[in-house]
């Protein structure tokens, strides 16, 4: 059960929002995002610094497909990783259930979230606020000490029950993949 799971969020069909990841260390930078979710699938358009198009994610389950709208380069999985390393850090799915505002299951159990961040030879921070539908997370932060590396993840607006229908797409077959090239 999600900790911060309540009968209200539950009864929600989709949820939209605007955000940023902000990166420190051996990559650094910010990228800008707006996202739509339902519950078995997330679409996440990322914005560089001036507001140009650069990634388009869609998550979904624990699959992820990502497109590089400025090169037109669509991404597999292990480019991906490569690309965007909060997913050596938590599974797609449990981006999904950050943007809707909750904890997922392993990071609510202090065994298995102690155990990761030993993993990860670092720390996992979330901060929440209260909404009318109970407290939500809006802020986490991946700290890794070893490559002195940190990832913050931070939902600036959410609404339920609304979509940004421009974002619920596909990415086109005809973009060409970019291989892992280890």
């Amino acid at each position: 059960m999600d900790v911060y799971n309540t009968p209200e969020l539950k009864s929600k069909l989709n949820c939209r929002g605007i955000g940023y990841i902000l990166s420190k260390g051996t990559l650094e930078g910010r990228l800008n995002f707006t996202f739509t979710a339902s519950r078995d699938t997330a679409y996440i358009q990322f914005k560089d610094i001036i507001g140009r198009k650069a990634l388009f994610l869609v998550v979904a389950n624990d699959q992820i497909d990502a497109w590089d709208m400025r090169n037109n380069i669509r991404y597999d999985k292990q480019s991906i990783i490569i690309a965007l390393p909060i997913f050596e850090l938590i599974k797609p799915s449990e981006l999904r259930t950050f943007l809707w505002g909750e904890i997922p299951n392993d990071f609510s159990n202090l065994d298995l979230i102690s155990s990761r961040s030993e993993k990860l030879n670092g720390k996992i921070q979330f901060k929440s606020k209260q909404t009318e539908l109970g407290p939500l997370v809006d802020f986490i932060s991946f700290k890794m000490m070893e490559e002195k590396h940190e990832i913050n993840f931070e939902i600036i607006n959410r609404e339920f029950d609304m979509q940004y229908p421009h974002l619920i797409k596909k990415i086109p077959q005809s973009i060409k993949f970019l291989k892992d090239r280890s």
